[in-house]
């Protein structure tokens, strides 16, 4: 698969995955390079949920359970290395947490899940002047709008 020249190139992630890994105690195993293998193939801005990397894995012939899924994305999480969203109906998606992506935010909808990332320099404004009014140290900011998509209003009307 070549590599699309308007995209930023991902190859270093598994270097990265490998060096914090290591450096926190846990071993880079196959199961863990496989998964983030997935998040490098995915379009940008795409987010998948375990269910959903638990069965591309399974297309692609691996054998991998839920729990070996579940413990690779709570360290891949607890290491910064991806970013955990709770997007819709209380489902966790999954998406990588790189230094490249500007700070974005998701309109979801609440009828067929979809999701839309926006940029929006307010909200990060907003977000630090809240921290910092409350003395609070800001981390990450994220909004998310939950509404119907314009696919869906005509089956909602």
């Amino acid at each position: 698969m070549e590599h699309d020249p308007a995209l930023p190139d991902l190859s270093q992630e598994a270097d990265q995955l490998k060096t914090v890994l290591n450096k926190e105690g846990f071993r880079f195993t196959s199961q863990r390079q496989k998964i983030l293998d997935l998040f490098q193939a995915a379009a940008l801005g795409h987010h998948l949920s375990a269910e959903e990397i638990h069965q591309q894995l399974l297309d692609q012939g691996e054998k991998i359970s839920f729990s070996t899924i579940y413990r690779a994305l709570h360290v891949m999480v607890r290491l910064s290395l991806l970013q955990e969203l709770e997007l819709a109906e209380g489902r966790k998606y999954y998406e990588l947490n790189t230094p490249f992506m500007d700070q974005h935010h998701h309109l979801v909808c609440v009828h067929c899940g979809a999701v839309k990332e926006f940029e929006d320099a307010t909200m990060a404004q907003v977000g630090s002047s809240e921290s910092a009014a409350r003395g609070f140290s800001l981390l990450n900011c994220q909004f998310t709008v939950y509404g119907i998509c314009p696919s869906c209003q005509p089956l909602l009307g």
